[in-house]
C-alpha cells in the first residue's frame, strides 16, 4: 500500500493538469504503470510532450517520503475509483484523478451549495453571508467554498457555528494550507466532520494559477453557486462562470449600486444569474424538499437496502420502477423501503409514482 501511495505522490508531484493525468491513467491504468512506461508508449498519449516524458522518468527514480498526516491517516488520498470520491466531480469535463482529504466526505455532500465572494466584504456582505449560510445549512445543504479570507471564511465559520456541514477546497496542497491565517479554521472543519480538500501535490505552494483551477471543483461539486459581493475582477466570478458552463445554477445577491464590491454581482444578474434576496429563493430554484426536524434529533439507522435507495434519490423526481432497477431490487421491495424512508422524513412521494430526496 505504501508503494502505491508513493507512486501517487510522485505522479501528483509532477503538477500535470487533471486532463493530462487522466489521459496517462487511462492509457496505463495506474500511477505505477505510468511511471514504468517506456518513452515510446508515453509519446502516444495525447498531450504528452518530451519535457513531460523527462519529468516522468525523473519522478520514477526519485526517492519520496510519505508525509506524516498520510502515514497516520489524518489525511487520505482518494481516487476516482473510491466510493468516497464526490460523484458530482465525476461529471465535470476534467475531474481530478485523485484528491487529498483532511476530514470526511459524506454521501449527503452531493447536495452542496457554493458560497463565494470578495476577500474584503462590507458589513452588509458579512451580514448577508451569515444569514444565507445559516438558512442553507438549516435546509440540510453542505456549504462548499474555497477557504479564502472574506466571504469564504464567513461561510465556513457560520456553517460550523450552526452545526452544519462545510467543505473547503484549497488552492494549495494540504501540506501548505493557504491562507495560513485559516489553519485553525481548517482543523475545525475536519474535526467537525467536514472536509478540507485539494487536488494538488501535498506540498504544492499557493501559486496564483492554482486558484482558477481550484474554482472548477467548487463550481462542479455544488448544485449551484451563490455569489455574495464580488468586484469586477473577483475570482468568485470565475466560479460562477464555470458553474454556468457545467449546467449548475448561479445565484447573485444585489448590493449597493455605489459599492464596487457589488459590481460583479450586478453584472452576473444582468447576464442571467438568478437574483436572490433570501435562502428560500435558492431552495425554491433548486426545488429542495425538506422537512422541519428538531436540531437534537439524529437521523435514524438505515438498513443497507434503505441506504442504497436513499443514495439514488436526487432532487429530481424519479419513477419507482427506475429507482428499483438502479438499486437492483424488486419493485415491491423498493416501494416498501421508500415508504419507510418517507415516514422517516428522508424521501417524499411525488405525483406519477415518483420520489425525491428530502434534505
Amino acid at each position: 500500500m505504501s508503494a502505491h501511495l508513493e507512486d501517487w505522490l510522485r505522479l501528483l508531484g509532477l503538477e500535470f493538469s487533471a486532463t493530462k493525468l487522466g489521459n496517462l491513467l487511462q492509457a496505463f491504468g495506474s500511477p505505477t504503470a505510468v511511471l514504468q512506461a517506456p518513452a515510446e508508449a508515453l509519446r502516444r498519449v495525447p498531450g504528452i510532450r518530451e519535457a513531460d516524458i523527462v519529468a516522468i522518468e525523473r519522478a520514477a527514480n526519485a526517492s519520496i517520503a510519505i508525509p506524516e498526516p498520510l502515514q497516520k491517516g489524518t489525511v487520505r488520498l482518494i481516487t476516482q475509483h473510491d466510493s468516497e470520491y464526490p460523484n458530482p466531480l465525476r461529471q465535470i469535463p476534467d475531474p481530478p484523478p485523485a484528491l487529498f482529504v483532511w476530514g470526511t466526505i459524506q454521501e449527503r455532500d452531493r447536495f452542496g451549495i457554493a458560497v463565494v465572494g470578495t476577500r474584503h466584504p462590507s458589513a452588509y456582505g458579512r451580514m448577508v453571508a451569515e444569514r444565507f449560510t445559516r438558512d442553507l445549512c438549516e435546509a440540510g445543504l453542505t456549504i462548499i467554498s474555497g477557504g479564502a479570507l472574506g466571504i469564504d471564511t464567513i461561510a465556513h465559520r457560520t456553517a460550523l457555528e450552526c452545526g452544519g456541514r462545510t467543505i473547503a477546497i484549497l488552492g494549495s496542497g494540504l501540506g501548505k494550507p493557504y491562507p495560513a491565517e485559516n489553519l485553525r479554521l481548517f482543523a475545525q472543519i475536519a474535526e467537525a466532520g467536514g472536509a478540507v480538500v485539494s487536488e494538488f501535490g501535498y506540498f504544492s505552494p499557493p501559486d496564483a494559477w492554482r486558484f482558477p483551477v481550484r474554482n472548477r471543483l467548487i463550481a462542479g461539486w455544488a448544485l449551484g453557486t451563490l455569489v455574495i459581493e464580488a468586484g469586477e475582477q473577483s475570482g468568485a466570478l470565475i466560479t460562477a462562470r464555470l458553474a454556468g458552463e457545467y449546467g449548475r445554477e448561479v445565484f447573485a445577491v444585489p448590493g449597493n449600486i455605489d459599492n464596487p464590491r457589488s459590481k460583479g454581482c450586478h453584472d452576473l444578474i444582468k447576464n442571467g444569474a438568478i437574483l436572490v434576496d433570501s435562502a428560500q429563493d435558492v431552495l425554491d430554484t433548486l426545488r429542495i424538499q425538506r422537512e422541519p426536524r428538531p436540531r437534537e434529533l439524529q437521523l435514524p439507522m438505515l438498513t443497507p437496502a434503505q441506504e442504497k435507495l436513499l443514495a439514488l434519490l436526487t432532487l429530481e423526481p424519479q419513477h419507482l420502477d427506475a429507482i428499483a432497477r438502479a438499486a437492483q431490487v424488486p419493485v415491491h421491495i423498493a416501494q416498501i423501503e421508500l415508504t419507510t424512508l418517507e415516514m422517516m422524513g428522508l424521501a417524499r412521494r411525488m405525483p406519477g409514482g415518483t420520489f425525491v430526496r428530502v434534505l
